[in-house]
């Protein structure tokens, strides 16, 4: 009977020892939904990526044809700011700005959205600024460089005319 005994004893004896399983995380996912449009307006926007700067001029001239509200103003505000040009950028923080100031449920849906572009496209200007003065400065310091060697291969003609030189 004990040799019966202490096998079960050890085997209650290990499993006391063992530590269950950690519980596998659960992750709670939320379902995020967008209003008013703006899944289409998303949507449009990943569309104008695609577009040539040929492409972007015509889709604008389509929109400035066409009288909405607010998500006209968003569309038009999305194809200005692809184009990249100092500018527009101002062109497109204006139409954000209308939606931004606009009070009908359309444009209160898409405020969200209209200061995201806004801060985007303000950036986008700070770089394009910064970009155009450090390239002014490039090329006012090749300009200097070049005054500078000119000078220097004319000391070094001077240089050489004078008498007593070696050649």
């Amino acid at each position: 009977m004990k040799s019966r005994l202490l096998p079960l004893l050890l085997t209650l004896l290990l499993a006391a020892c063992a530590t269950p399983a950690p519980e596998a995380p659960t992750a709670t996912v939320k379902l995020v939904t967008t209003v008013g449009g703006m899944d289409d307006l998303l949507a449009y926007h990943q569309s104008l990526r695609r577009l040539s700067p040929q492409e972007l001029g015509r889709e604008l001239q389509a929109l400035n044809a066409r009288h909405g509200g607010a998500m006209l103003a968003m569309q038009k505000a999305m194809v200005l700011g692809l184009t990249h040009d100092a500018g527009d950028l101002t062109k497109a923080q204006a139409q954000l700005g209308s939606v931004l100031s606009a009070t009908d449920s359309d444009a209160v849906a898409l405020k969200p959205l209209a200061q995201l572009l806004v801060s985007n496209y303000a950036e986008m200007r700070r770089l394009s600024d910064n970009a155009e003065k450090a390239g002014q400065q490039a090329r006012d310091n090749q300009r200097r460089l070049d005054q500078l060697s000119e000078k220097l291969e004319a000391l070094k003609n001077i240089e050489r005319t004078l008498p007593g030189q070696p050649k």
